[in-house]
């Protein structure tokens, strides 16, 4: 049998780390939901002063694995040649059937915490296609620029309240320890009253812009998904802009066709920034367009906190105890 002394004193060494213990367990115990946010993305694109410069339809059989975060090749390359980059966080599986796509799971994300008015915990999945963050980058999209991104998904709902699937501009960057401002169209199963939903409850389209540096979150526009709707296979969101302006429009469109070229969905107007909702500042002069799935991760109860911590601590307490009776 192991000496008592030898196993108090592992004991000792290893309760630093109960913290880290409790977070796991906090993890482990308590899922975003019992089944994942799962969307499939089959093509992503992106225009700038009227010609392209990417275009992926997820067919490279390979998977985007960017961990809590990290820059990936997406295994496509910008048009006229260089390798473009995804900043990654999670892992995202792409696959060559039905022409490509890529999966977007909650299940495959990392846990991130935000301030109010967000969410005060996530599991997000994301691409970001690294355009670039200064203006006179090759691809950067600036106020001067007309640019035009597109992303085609398949239609699957959200399995949690909160639970979205967008696409989105940003210019929160590394660079600028992730504080800038984001425009999102977005898919989100709502509640009333819950994570922005306003009045409205159960599928929702909502144009939103946040920022990250005065945690504000305003919704633009949103309308409810109507029954014929859903009843089409796809989904597209796109985000226009003019040159020589800060307006930016966000289009949606429901129909059939799995490439974009063969997408039969007819485009509507959901909303358009104003100077109160423009996603550039004076200092980030340039945004970068992605993807992402994301759903709130329910917290333990106050009460199993206090449980789970309190026994630590008692633990600790009792082996300190013992320590002078053990020594002697």
């Amino acid at each position: 049998m192991p000496d008592s002394i030898d196993i108090r004193s592992r004991f000792r060494r290893w309760l630093p780390l109960a913290p880290l213990f409790v977070f796991s367990a906090i993890a482990a115990t308590y899922p975003a939901t019992a089944t994942a946010t799962s969307i499939y993305m089959d093509e992503f694109s992106v225009t700038r002063n009227g010609s392209p410069i990417f275009d992926d339809s997820f067919n490279q059989n390979t998977t985007l694995n960017g961990g809590t975060g990290s820059s990936v090749p997406s295994g496509v390359n910008f048009t006229g040649g260089g390798p473009a980059n995804y900043f990654v966080g999670g892992t995202i599986p792409e696959t060559t059937a039905n022409n490509g796509q890529a999966l977007l799971s909650t299940a495959n994300g990392v846990l991130v915490t935000q301030p109010d008015p967000f969410f005060p915990l996530i599991s997000n999945v994301h691409a970001t296609l690294q355009t670039g963050t200064a203006t006179t980058a090759t691809h950067a999209l600036t106020p001067q620029t007309a640019f035009t991104v597109t992303g085609l998904f398949d239609l699957a709902l959200p399995n949690v309240v909160g639970g979205t699937d967008d696409l989105f501009l940003s210019n929160r960057y590394a660079v600028n320890n992730g504080i800038g401002n984001f425009l999102q169209i977005r898919l989100r199963d709502c509640a009333a009253s819950v994570g922005g939903c306003n009045g409205l409850n159960g599928p929702v389209l909502q144009f939103v812009w946040g920022s990250s540096i005065t945690d504000q979150l305003t919704v633009i526009d949103e309308i409810a998904v109507s029954a014929v709707e859903l009843a089409d296979p796809q989904f597209e969101f796109e985000f226009t802009k003019a040159a020589n302006s800060d307006v930016v429009n966000a289009f949606y469109a429901f129909g059939s066709g799995n490439t974009l070229a063969t997408f039969n969905g007819s485009p509507t107007l959901l909303g358009s920034t104003n100077s109160t909702t423009d996603v550039f500042t004076s200092s980030l002069q340039t945004v970068e367009p992605g993807f992402e799935a994301f759903e709130p991760v329910v917290a333990p109860e106050p009460s199993s906190l206090v449980l789970m911590v309190s026994g630590l601590l008692a633990l600790g307490g009792l082996a300190g105890r013992r320590r002078p009776h053990a020594a002697g």
